[in-house]
């Protein structure tokens, strides 16, 4: 078998795996294309593994739904990933880790959340896990590290009893300025 004829069988193999783990055939498609003109022709198995374990890099299988905890996937860049966390980790979400597309995956109890505190270290050689934490993420050149918060219930939705609204800013005068600049 040459080598066209092993990248067109394996390719067809990641995009069965991927439908068949939900991925959208638009989706499906755009990745395989991507893929395959990466691996500019030759037999893609070497670089990429086998047809399955790529699909499960690219789509990780879905676990079975608890109707008792809300998942929710969202991303960030890292100029708002820790100002994110520390509030979602105040609504009582966990982060459980960061996908393969650099997504943050959390999770949380509505009935009964808890509190969670949240810290990035740059990923380097010997990383240690710090004091007190316990690691929930890797993505690119950062950990992320996790630990409950505190054992009262968090605020926001489910407990109960939204957060206090912050003060708002006093900036007297500051639109009279601007208008008098203006004229």
């Amino acid at each position: 078998m040459g080598d066209g004829t092993r990248a067109a069988a394996y390719w067809g193999e990641v995009s069965r795996e991927l439908h068949g783990r939900g991925l959208p055939p638009g989706h499906v498609t755009a990745t395989v294309d991507e893929l395959a003109a990466r691996s500019g022709g030759a037999d893609p198995a070497p670089a990429f593994g086998p047809p399955g374990a790529l699909a499960g890099l690219l789509a990780p299988e879905r676990a079975a739904p608890d109707e008792h905890v809300e998942v929710w996937r969202w991303s960030a860049d890292t100029f708002a990933d820790a100002a994110l966390l520390d509030r979602f980790g105040a609504e009582g979400w966990e982060l459980r880790e960061i996908d393969a597309l650099g997504r943050f995956v959390c999770h949380r109890d509505p009935e009964h959340p808890r509190l969670w505190e949240y810290r990035r270290e740059p990923a380097g050689p010997g990383d240690a896990v710090p004091d007190g934490w316990e690691p929930c993420g890797a993505w690119v050149v950062y950990h992320w590290f996790k630990r409950p918060a505190s054992t009262r219930p968090a605020t926001g939705p489910g407990s109960g009893e939204p957060p206090p609204p912050p003060p708002a800013p006093v900036r007297r005068g500051l639109l009279r300025r601007v208008l008098l600049r203006r004229r």
